[in-house]
């Protein structure tokens, strides 16, 4: 297709994908405003928790659809929810009805990326695939770094309703744009496999409540970690029984055990680790060390600014040299790299003190935006279209829920240390953590050099399928 006839529907697709992204940070900002407001402060954690939940759940349900119902009909819905999730957290009255309505916020986001990705693969021809990547990942880099920016400047001259409000003229033309979007046909499956459907949601549910509440809310040994390790076992086994019966299951096994997904998904686990660990504590170390609070999100700039360098050069020169593995390897070890230079420094706040760790932010970011630009792009080109949904979804799931346990387990190790002796600081305490996860990142290091991907190629070009349906 020529650019002409898809430049407006891909721009709706775009901008679907920056809302998602922005529906879920914008808000960090505002929350002190909405527990002033509201009341409930002793719940306020929920909105934001309860739209990361939703998110989470949702996303292998419309990976799959998308796979069966056709990509634009997902993605539509996906907006529809998102945008009713907005208008609904604008309209809130108490403080369990905006995190009810941030849930119905978090489903919308939770098939915004996943779709698409997949309308990328399908619709692009391998060179335009990778423009579109760099775009749309330096797009969501931004969105990432001055998201909770902007939410803080709505909520001081509008009020925190805005923070929510404001994003609905712009899902609106998205759903316009999208609306104008043609897309090949899908081959239909079987039946869709609801009760796997089901069984992996609750698990997730078991999983993600774990992340949020064990080691901080909970004791690890306390009955309800206990209960909910014991419910994600017995959902999963479910789920895993399901998706064996199934003709059409929501997880294909044989996609789980395809070489190129298991290698995306430990990489998933590795960037999503990494990253949550960094964004956590390094702002704690900053104000530890008598930082305020908005310039220890300045100081985590540096990461941002090392996924924008991945986005606009990184990529490109990916495509240019074709070797993906390697790129792949190089951003694990950046990554570990980074996190360990964290471990065995000792920074201040002046400019010598601060340029080390800057330097590793840095490489940190660009570790990050190398690991998910990579097997993103190999993902895109090598599931096959019937399960390309679900293989994102893999993705999607890796990243966020195998990152949140990692932190989840690392916090433990954090509270632990800090109340082991008066003489530990939040420096030291840090510091173990951030070694750990260097440690913890070598399985992603050794996955990257014993699993291979195919290379990246994209001098030739693709003929798109003419074969469309509305």
């Amino acid at each position: 297709m020529p650019d002409r006839r898809i430049m407006l529907p891909l721009a709706g697709v775009v901008l679907a994908q920056l809302l998602a992204m922005v529906d879920l940070n914008l808000t960090a900002a505002a929350l002190p405003a909405i527990a002033a407001d509201l009341g409930g402060a002793d719940r306020f954690t929920w909105v934001t928790t309860a739209a990361v939940l939703a998110a989470t759940v949702t996303t292998p349900w419309y990976g799959k659809l998308s796979d069966v119902r056709g990509r634009r009909a997902l993605l539509v819905v996906a907006l529809v929810v998102l945008t009713l999730g907005s208008v609904l957290c604008g309209l809130a009255q108490s403080m369990n009805q905006l995190i009810a309505a941030r849930a119905v916020q978090g489903a919308g986001a939770g098939g915004l990326m996943v779709s698409a990705y997949a309308i990328y693969a399908e619709l692009l021809d391998p060179r335009r695939l990778v423009r579109y990547q760099i775009v749309s990942a330096t797009l969501l880099n931004l969105c990432t770094a001055l998201g909770p920016v902007a939410g803080g400047v709505l909520t001081d001259t509008w009020g925190w309703r805005w923070a929510f409000l404001v994003t609905v003229p712009p899902s609106v033309l998205a759903l316009l744009l999208v609306a104008t979007l043609r897309l090949p046909r899908v081959a239909r499956g079987g039946p869709v496999d609801h009760a796997g459907m089901l069984w992996l949601g609750g698990a997730l549910t078991a999983l993600v409540l774990l992340a949020g509440s064990a080691g901080t809310r909970w004791a690890w040994t306390s009955p309800q970690v206990v209960a909910l390790v014991v419910a994600a076992a017995v959902l999963l086994t479910l789920w895993r029984r399901s998706a064996h019966r199934a003709a059409d299951p929501v997880l294909p096994p044989a996609l789980l055990r395809d070489r190129v997904v298991r290698s995306v998904a430990v990489q998933g686990w590795n960037t999503g680790a990494g990253m949550l660990v960094v964004v956590t504590f390094l702002p704690v170390v900053f104000v530890s060390l008598g930082a305020s609070a908005a310039d220890a999100g300045i100081y985590l700039l540096t990461l941002t600014f090392g996924t924008l360098v991945v986005s606009l050069a990184g990529t490109p020169l990916l495509a240019r040299v074709g070797h993906t593995q390697w790129f792949g390897v190089a951003g694990t070890a950046l990554l570990i790299a980074g996190t360990a230079w964290l471990a065995f420094t000792h920074p201040d706040l002046g400019p010598g003190g601060w340029a080390g760790w800057a330097l590793a932010t840095m490489a940190i970011g660009v570790g990050i935006g190398l690991g998910f630009q990579v097997y993103t792009l190999t993902l895109l080109r090598h599931a096959p279209p019937a399960h390309l949904g679900a293989a994102l979804a893999v993705q999607s799931l890796s990243r966020q829920v195998g990152g949140s346990l990692a932190l989840a387990v690392l916090s433990g190790v954090f509270h632990a240390r800090l109340s082991a002796g008066a003489g530990t600081s939040v420096l030291d305490a840090a510091q173990v953590v951030f070694g750990l996860t260097a440690v913890l990142l070598t399985v992603g290091l050794v996955a990257a050099v014993r699993l291979p991907i195919p290379s990246l190629v994209v001098a030739g070009r693709v003929p798109a399928s003419t074969s469309e349906a509305p």
